[in-house]
């Protein structure tokens, strides 16, 4: 996934801070375009990086002596970890009850740690924001006064000069929620065409670790199931929730969208 902006207006004309740094496994940028002190923005990009750099460590399942293995061999208990990881394993069962299966640790965690650095900036006063790592992407507030976020889909079966469908207007998208309005989670999965019909799923809502483990789920589906299952997704569960909108890209090309996601990117979704 890339962001889509005009680079000539940025630092110039939106003060605010830029940095990327690999984190688990993958680089993760986080583009602040409040304009706060570059006394206040140094020490937030310090300080969510250095968080990213735990979790990395605490969910490494690759490490013997991290927390998540260590747990996985009975050396320490649940309440001996950090309470991340217990938040994490509940949600991620949690989910496995909607989609029929856990999501997978790494991806959830990904998605999960943008969404709590995207959190924690906003707290800060940082409330206009990119945080991107790999496929997931958090925006919140505009990218310059008065302009929105524009974040463009990689398409998995289209040529080269034809690979991204944009999604616009990601600050002023007016739909049932106040988030909805000014914050966006986006998540994608996509690789070769399948023999289930399914070359990639976008899926954009309020949280982006919930984003990514439906966009993965989809991903895995028959593509009869998955717009079934996107339909649902789609729709609101209370007076108070925010739905999550999906794209899906066929294996020929198509876009196949629950109705929502057309107010994002109406000029890209004709297929």
């Amino acid at each position: 996934m890339n962001i889509n902006e005009d680079q000539a207006h940025r630092s110039a004309r939106f003060p605010g801070a830029h940095r990327v740094e690999m984190v688990m496994g993958t680089p993760v940028g986080i583009d602040i375009r409040t304009a706060l002190p570059q006394r206040e923005l140094r020490p937030l990009l310090d300080d969510a990086f250095t968080w990213l750099r735990w979790v990395d460590e605490t969910f490494d399942g690759s490490d013997a002596e991290s927390q998540v293995s260590r747990l996985a061999r009975d050396e320490l208990s649940l309440a001996e970890c950090a309470p991340e990881l217990a938040e994490v394993l509940k949600r991620r069962s949690e989910l496995r009850a909607s989609i029929g299966k856990e999501p997978a640790p790494a991806g959830y965690v990904k998605g999960w740690a943008v969404e709590r650095v995207s959190r924690a900036l906003a707290a800060a006063g940082a409330v206009d924001h990119c945080v991107s790592a790999g496929g997931n992407v958090r925006v919140r507030g505009s990218a310059r006064p008065g302009v929105p976020w524009r974040i463009g889909v990689r398409d998995p079966v289209r040529s080269a000069r034809e690979r991204l469908r944009g999604l616009r207007d990601l600050n002023s998208y007016a739909m049932r929620t106040v988030l909805f309005a000014h914050d966006l989670a986006v998540a994608t999965h996509d690789g070769r065409p399948r023999a289930s019909g399914i070359a990639g799923v976008t899926v954009v809502g309020p949280d982006l670790a919930d984003a990514g483990a439906y966009a993965a789920a989809l991903y895995g589906m028959s593509l009869a199931r998955a717009k079934h299952v996107a339909r649902l997704l789609a729709l609101p569960k209370d007076t108070q929730a925010t739905p999550y909108d999906v794209l899906i890209i066929t294996s020929d090309g198509q876009a196949v969208t629950t109705p929502g996601f057309l107010a994002y990117a109406p000029e890209s979704m004709a297929g």
